[in-house]
Parts: C-alpha cells; sequence; structure tokens
C-alpha cells in the first residue's frame, strides 16, 4: 500500500505534507503510512478516492489493475461534453404579418368558466381572454373563455 501511495504523489506532484493537507489529515498519519507503521483507514481511502476521482479504486485497494480508471470511463457524457451554443437574438413577429394567416374555426375550442370563489386571482381585474397552444407539426389550436 505504501508503495501505491507513494506512486500517487509522485504521479500528482505532490509531497506527502501536500496530500496530508489536501486530504485534510494528519501529517503524520502519511508519515506513518509511507513508513510501514500504519495501514491506511477506510476513511483515509475514501479521501484518496474522493479527492482524485480518476484514480482507480480497485487498484488503490487491491493493487490490481491499471493506477487510473480507463479513457472509456473518462468517455465524454452528456454533462461533460456540453458545450453552450452561441444564442442568435429573435425577432418579435409584427402584428401586421400575422393578419395573413388564416384560422380555422375547427381548432376553438371553448373553456369552462373557473368558480371566482375558487380562483386565487379573483380579487384582480384580469381575465383570460384566448389561449394559443403550438404544437411541433407546426399547427396550433386557439382556446376562448366562456
Amino acid at each position: 500500500m505504501k508503495d501505491r501511495l507513494l506512486k500517487i504523489i509522485s504521479s500528482e506532484g505532490l509531497t506527502s505534507a501536500l496530500l496530508a493537507d489536501k486530504l485534510g489529515v494528519q501529517r503524520s498519519g502519511i508519515s506513518h503510512i509511507l513508513s510501514g507503521r500504519n495501514y491506511p483507514s477506510f476513511d483515509f481511502l475514501q479521501k484518496l478516492l474522493i479527492h482524485f476521482p480518476k484514480l482507480n479504486a480497485e487498484w488503490l485497494i487491491l493493487g490490481q489493475g491499471a493506477m487510473y480508471k480507463s479513457t472509456s470511463e473518462d468517455a465524454p457524457n452528456l454533462f461533460t461534453s456540453f458545450t453552450p451554443v452561441e444564442k442568435k437574438p429573435v425577432s418579435p413577429v409584427k402584428s401586421e404579418n400575422l393578419k395573413n394567416l388564416s384560422v380555422d374555426d375547427t381548432h376553438k375550442k371553448k373553456i369552462p368558466k373557473v368558480d371566482p370563489e375558487i380562483s386565487s386571482s379573483a380579487t384582480s381585474k384580469k381575465t383570460i381572454e384566448k389561449m394559443i397552444v403550438l404544437y411541433t407539426d407546426k399547427t396550433f389550436a386557439s382556446y376562448f373563455p366562456e
């Protein structure tokens, strides 16, 4: 175990004191592990794996396999491969452009009235005039309250 710990220290470019500070453990604890006096605790191993997520746990504990996880585990996934796309401004639709659109009356549906005692906005003067639902197939439906 001490050989693997030494390998981690050299691979990460640390000293035993820096490793102890990074993990939040006593410097003497690292020294005792490196001298062979003590074996690392589960808590110590867990801190190592948390602070160095690319370390292979099987290698660290059993000495089997590669020191670092294989590249297939490090392959980009939904969360690591995200690159933001530059947003382009969208120009607002002008009302004169809407006048040329034809609306089929079959899409107009009545919305039942809401009881003013149940409605939380009964005290406000705002009422719904029209609701428009846009579908992915580029069609829409208009709903009008009764």
